[in-house]
């Protein structure tokens, strides 16, 4: 089991001093209160841990597994951070052009659209900077690596 995951998962319920939490609650916990992360991303977080059987999905209510709730989190734990391609994209835009994160996005989403969804976001982020005239060489390299990262090849397979 992964530590850090085990920790993310475990603060809330140990914040809050209960077993079982509203979904809601628990995300809020992580995104909101905590700032360590966006929603989406302690969504996904939640399902991982479903699936790792940190904890149990009833209705709209989350609960801790026994392991979860015996976790000991180190004092000043904070998870760590680890800028994907998606934000580099992104900040690089911003650096290049001068727009702000929110006409980034929103340019970036409407081109999604555009592509009807067929594009992930990260890539779509990638062409959207190649057609401000941005060189996103090193960053499209960087995501062909940890694609193949993913899928279990190295380079030159």
């Amino acid at each position: 089991m992964d530590r850090e995951k085990a920790y993310l998962v475990a603060t809330p319920f140990k914040k809050r001093g209960k077993d079982s939490l509203k979904i809601s609650d628990f995300i809020f916990a992580l995104s909101l209160d905590l700032k360590w992360g966006p929603p989406d991303k302690v969504r996904a977080l939640l399902r991982e841990a479903e699936a790792e059987g940190l904890v149990r999905l009833e209705g709209e209510m989350v609960h801790a597994s026994h392991d979860t709730v015996a976790v000991e989190i180190p004092l000043g734990f904070k998870p760590s951070v680890e800028e994907g391609i998606l934000e580099k994209g992104i900040r690089l835009i911003i650096a290049k052009t001068g727009m702000s994160k929110k006409e980034v996005i929103a340019l970036a989403n409407d081109r999604q659209d555009s592509l009807k969804g067929l594009v992930d976001l990260e890539a779509v982020v990638l062409l959207v900077a190649r057609e401000q005239g941005i060189d996103v060489s090193l960053l499209a390299s960087e995501a062909y690596q940890n694609l193949l990262a993913k899928t279990g090849q190295v380079k030159g397979d």
